[in-house]
């Protein structure tokens, strides 16, 4: 009795000390990403956790995470490579940031055509996870971008208009303002379209939609 009562003490110990330590990687993560807006500082934390023993599904996790990194710096191609490449088995409840990341670095890197086949294969995946409440923003966003890239403008110009209003993440603000601000340049809007695609630069601070 007295010893399975320690080895329990022993791994609720283990499991608090772990979750404390994830909760401060996290904050980290965020803090680097979003509040000084620094992708490369945060790639080179992501890069430090995959130079440690993990388990493969750790070591998944962690590649994709940092191609978000990747992609708020504008480097797609390492994004696609890792995606493609390093990621063998997609844990479940990382499908979602998988297809995001990889999506928008492809039509973001021009390729349109290649992108076009990807999200055929997405699409039964992204509408699975659509019904839970914490995904809808980031698949929205990702149906958004491929409308843009696809002509869709009519599909997509709301959403992009929304999205500067809901979004908490400056980039993803960013995004908002720079579609919109690409749409009304279509539409020969061209005063408004010049304002939005500046304060795109200035919410893309970091990214590389400082220079898009």
């Amino acid at each position: 009795m007295y010893i399975i009562a320690g080895i329990l003490i022993v791994l609720f110990i283990y499991s608090t000390n772990r979750r404390k330590k994830l909760e401060k990687q996290v904050e980290l993560f965020n803090k680097l990403l979003y509040k000084e807006k620094s992708p490369e500082k945060y790639i080179d934390e992501v890069d430090k956790l995959l130079l440690k023993v993990q388990s493969d599904r750790e070591t998944t996790i962690n590649y994709i995470q940092k191609t978000t990194g990747l992609l708020y710096a504008g480097r797609f191609d390492e994004a696609i490579d890792i995606l493609n490449n390093n990621v063998k088995k997609i844990p479940s409840n990382w499908q979602v940031v998988y297809y995001h990341n990889l999506l928008l670095s492809m039509y973001f890197n021009g390729e349109i055509e290649k992108a076009r086949q990807v999200m055929e294969q997405a699409r039964e995946t992204l509408d699975l996870y659509s019904k839970k409440d914490y995904n809808k923003v980031t698949i929205q966003l990702t149906y958004a971008v491929a409308d843009f890239y696809n002509g869709n403008f009519e599909e997509c110009k709301d959403f992009f208009k929304d999205l500067i209003n809901i979004s908490k993440n400056e980039y993803r603000v960013a995004f908002g303002y720079y579609f919109t601000g690409k749409i009304l340049e279509l539409e020969n809007e061209h005063d408004k379209a010049e304002e939005y695609l500046k304060k795109a630069k200035t919410y893309g601070q970091g990214s590389f939609m400082e220079s898009f």
